[in-house]
C-alpha cells in the first residue's frame, strides 16, 4: 500500500505549502491599462447586486445597496464589480494552469454611517510569493474602519460555476474546471477587439461562440446575461446564508 503513503505525504506537503505564511502585499504594477480600459466600459458590467441572486433565494443585494447609496455610499464601479473584473484577471494569468489562484473573503461586515453591510470581496493572489492583483481594492478606501488588506489572510481559493457551457452549435462543451462567466466573456469580447487578445480568454470566448451565440444584437443593445442558470445556482450557495 505504498502509493497510499505517497498519496498521503504529497498531500501532507500541498496542504503545508498552502499555510506557509508569506508576505501578502497588492501590486497591481501591469495592470494599469487594463483598469483603465474597465472604467472607460463600465457599461457592460451588470453589477450581481442588482436584485436577487436566483428567482427563489430571496436574497435582495439591491435593497442593502440602495439603503447604502442613500446613507452617502459611492456604490459607483468598482463598487460590487469585484468577482468579474479579478475573474478577468485570473484567466488573463494562465487560470488552472497559471501561476495564480482566484482567491475569495466571505462574510466580509461593515457599518457605513449607521447602516450595516455585508459583502464579498474576490482578487487574484500567487500561489507562491503572496503577490496579490486586486484591481477593485479602492471601493474600500470609501468605507471609514474597513481595511481590506487586513482580511486577505482569511481568504480561499473559489471560483463560480459548472465546468461547461452549453451552446446551440455545438451542444454541451465541457471542461475539467469552472471556465470563465458570461459576464467576464462579455467584457473580454470588447476588451479583444480595443486592446488585444488574451489566450487565457481567447480559447473560452472561442469554445462557447461567443460572438455569433451570445451576442444581442449589436453595442447598442448589449447582452444583459452575467451568469447562466448553473452559475447563478453556485452564487446562490455562497451568498444566501448571511444575505437572507
Amino acid at each position: 500500500m505504498t502509493w497510499i503513503r505517497h498519496d498521503f505525504e504529497r498531500s501532507m506537503k500541498k496542504h503545508l505549502n498552502e499555510d506557509k505564511e508569506v508576505t501578502l502585499k497588492v501590486d497591481n504594477t501591469g495592470y494599469v491599462r487594463m483598469l483603465n480600459w474597465f472604467k472607460k466600459n463600465t457599461d457592460l458590467l451588470e453589477p450581481h447586486n442588482s436584485g436577487t441572486v436566483s428567482p427563489d433565494s430571496g436574497v435582495k443585494h439591491a435593497d442593502k445597496t440602495k439603503a447604502l447609496k442613500k446613507a452617502g455610499l459611492d456604490t459607483s464601479f468598482p463598487y460590487g464589480y469585484c468577482y468579474p473584473i479579478s475573474q478577468f484577471v485570473f484567466y488573463t494569468e494562465g487560470g488552472y494552469d497559471g501561476d495564480y489562484d482566484l482567491k475569495l473573503i466571505k462574510q466580509i461586515k461593515f457599518e457605513f454611517k449607521g447602516k450595516r453591510g455585508q459583502t464579498t470581496h474576490w482578487f487574484v493572489q500567487h500561489k507562491t510569493s503572496g503577490r496579490i492583483i486586486d484591481l477593485t481594492i479602492e471601493q474600500f478606501d470609501r468605507i471609514p474602519g474597513l481595511d481590506i488588506e487586513d482580511l486577505f489572510g482569511d481568504s480561499r481559493r473559489a471560483n463560480l460555476g459548472f465546468p461547461y457551457y452549453r451552446t446551440k452549435g455545438s451542444g454541451k462543451v465541457e471542461f475539467g474546471h469552472t471556465p470563465p462567466c458570461l459576464q467576464t466573456l462579455k467584457l473580454y469580447d470588447r476588451y479583444r477587439e480595443d486592446v488585444e487578445k488574451i489566450p487565457g480568454l481567447e480559447k473560452y470566448w472561442s469554445a462557447c461562440n461567443y460572438a455569433t451565440e451570445r451576442r444581442k444584437g449589436d453595442e447598442n443593445k448589449p447582452i444583459s446575461e452575467m451568469y447562466d442558470s448553473s452559475e447563478m445556482h453556485s452564487l446562490d450557495e455562497i451568498v444566501r446564508p448571511y444575505w437572507s
